[in-house]
């Protein structure tokens, strides 16, 4: 078994001379087994290797005695020993998060803690089976069948093509002693149904039905390495300005397009799910707007396909409203401005409502704002934002866009009420 787990080092390129590995080590079969593996190719690639175990507290006494097992092993082979021990459940609980996923979450964390080249694990073959069954049962697509990788990162699973029975069997022609974890025959975990029940009935079908399942991750994993090389060509070529352009992202198949749309997004910090990108798929073909989270949107026109944060203006904004001569309105740098005398009541800045309409300055014309706003392209995330200056007796002005020609400035105009947003500083 050591020659196959060999073979499966150099075909993935898994070690260097001098590498130091941290060999992630429960004292179950699969992990000791792996041990003994990197021990008796210690010398072939003057490796150092250092074991670490977690501590769960999951199992009382039964996983302290695991501990103290792997401890005393690596004292009697002179290997060096790291060990962290956690409350899982309870830590899991103040995460808000299920025990499995922090104790992983956990484990992970202190391998990559400790400064080495490589980290082992002794994920095999059956359970590369399992996650892909567990996967496919809970629903998942193509990047989900491709299992579990022999090499990511600094990880390598030497043991990867290489089944539960075969380690087992290896274990046992070879006195190498291991611990039980009795809590791998209770089938209130999912995986455990897998592996104590779906298995082994599947076995009865095709009692190889492991090395075809790998054979089928195998075939994922080069059909989703060629799908994603030719997704990520199309979305450098469709995105312009940190938008895509649509025009060219039509031009390819809908897998293409929504690995494009997957990763514009991915890109920007939002993990878009099925739903939502079914969802903006369809915007590529019709303009619409998508909920992303909150006032953040997906928005396409007939050209491009962007991200728009729909945030509303401040109501109460801390403005800075003057009162002008003419003199000193020629020389303020201001956003807003209209004839003071001509204001009725007190002056407010808000978003639009609906209903909200003006008669810009010199266009002879009543207009709604979202008339006023599509003749001048404003863009739609930005119409919410936009400050609408009113008086008593209604809209006065749009912020940076116009006045009312009611309050308008002329001949006559003696005081001037300026308005300047502050600045993002």
């Amino acid at each position: 078994m050591n020659d196959k787990a060999l073979k499966t080092v150099g075909k993935y390129n898994m070690l260097s001379v001098g590498d130091t590995v941290v060999a992630a080590v429960s004292g179950g079969a699969d992990s000791m087994a792996m041990l003994n593996f990197l021990l008796s190719v210690k010398e072939k690639f003057n490796l150092h290797i250092i074991v670490a175990h977690i501590e769960h507290g999951i199992r009382g006494e039964e996983s302290k005695a695991d501990a103290e097992f792997v401890k005393d092993y690596c004292k009697k082979n002179n290997v060096d020993f790291k060990i962290k021990h956690i409350n899982a459940p309870e830590e899991a609980k103040k995460a808000s998060m299920g025990v499995e996923e922090y104790s992983r979450k956990a484990r992970y964390e202190f391998l990559y803690s400790i400064p080495c080249d490589k980290i082992a694990t002794a994920h095999n073959l059956s359970d590369n089976a399992e996650t892909v069954l567990f996967r496919l049962f809970r629903g998942t697509g193509l990047k989900g069948m491709c299992g579990i990788p022999p090499v990511r990162d600094k990880i390598i699973r030497p043991f990867i093509e290489i089944s539960s029975e075969e380690i087992r069997a290896f274990c046992r022609e070879n006195n190498i002693e291991y611990r039980n974890d009795s809590t791998n025959n209770c089938n209130d975990y999912s995986r455990n149904i897998i592996r104590n029940e779906i298995l082994p009935l599947a076995k009865k079908i095709n009692s190889s039905c492991e090395n075809s399942i790998f054979g089928f991750i195998t075939n994922a994993n080069e059909d989703y390495g060629f799908i994603e090389d030719f997704s990520n060509k199309a979305y450098i070529e469709c995105l312009e300005d940190n938008q895509l352009n649509l025009n060219k992202l039509r031009q390819y198949d809908k897998v293409v397009i929504k690995r494009v749309i997957f990763k514009y997004f991915d890109d920007n910090g939002f993990n878009l799910d099925g739903i939502h990108l079914n969802s903006i798929s369809e915007a590529v073909l019709i303009p619409k707007k998508v909920q992303i989270s909150g006032t953040v949107y997906a928005v396409s026109n007939k050209k491009f396909l962007h991200i728009a944060d729909f945030g509303r203006c401040k109501e109460g904004i801390n403005i800075v409203k003057e009162i002008l001569n003419i003199n000193e309105f020629i020389s303020k740098d201001i956003d807003f401005y209209c004839d003071c005398d001509k204001i009725v009541g007190n002056v407010t800045v808000r978003s639009r409502q609906a209903g909200d309409s003006i008669k810009p300055v010199g266009r002879g014309c009543t207009k709604s704002l979202k008339k006023l706003f599509n003749e001048l392209s404003v863009p739609l995330e930005k119409r919410d934002s936009l400050g609408v200056v009113c008086d008593d007796l209604g809209v006065i002005g749009i912020i940076g866009i116009c006045a009312d020609e009611r309050v308008k400035v002329d001949f006559s105009t003696k005081k001037i009420l300026s308005i300047k947003l502050p600045s993002e500083d």
